[in-house]
């Protein structure tokens, strides 16, 4: 559902917030742009979640060759157009192609090789949303970067202790050993993380 709120857009999902217009802007915008900036120019990008499309505008901002952005739900797709204002209309762009299916499944099957890889799902505490956080999810990811490439994990800091988030970034670190964090401020609650081979 997307709700208006004192000049804001908030979308739920099971009632539960996951994208805004509001407090949420710094981190969709930098899910979209530090693994684009962070190495060679990356022509083909995979974004898993779609939500509000920030993420999605924010990369499509370097003008790769494509985006391919995967979300579960196609009802999400029409929601974002709520989000026109701040997103950078990223539906408009003719390289974008939005794929209707399940992150995990989409990954895992793909013949395609991707110079970026962003996931953004719901929290590790949601059903389903889990399985995106796995060692054999980002094993996934590595098969399908291209040579060079580089993935990117959206970590909800809230809601998660500190033995969860360690086994988060084992798993990620068993898959690519070259693992950096991100955080917007000293108080923010998002880990952004970009890993790669090397």
């Amino acid at each position: 559902s997307v709700h208006r709120r004192e000049g804001q857009v908030h979308l739920r999902v099971n009632g539960k917030a996951d994208a805004s217009s509001g407090g949420d802007m710094a981190t969709q915008v930098l899910l979209g742009q530090i693994p684009m900036l962070f190495g060679a120019r990356a022509e083909k990008v995979l974004v898993i979640g779609y939500a509000s499309g920030t993420t999605v505008g924010s990369a499509a901002l370097h003008q790769p060759a494509r985006i391919d952005a995967v979300e579960l739900e196609p009802a999400m797709v029409e929601a974002s157009r709520f989000f026109d204002d701040v997103n950078g209309r990223p539906l408009e762009r003719p390289f974008v192609r939005i794929v209707v299916d399940d992150g995990r499944a989409f990954l895992a099957n793909t013949p395609e090789r991707y110079d970026v890889i962003i996931s953004e799902p719901s929290n590790p505490w949601i059903t389903g949303a889990s399985s995106l956080f796995t060692r054999e999810f980002f094993a996934a990811a590595r098969r399908a970067l291209a040579p060079g490439g580089r993935f990117c994990q959206w970590v909800q800091l809230y809601g998660i202790d500190a033995e969860g988030l360690r086994s988060i970034i084992a798993a990620l670190r068993a898959e690519m050993p070259y693992v950096y964090g991100f955080l917007n401020s000293a108080e923010e609650t998002d880990l952004i993380l970009v890993a790669a081979e090397t």
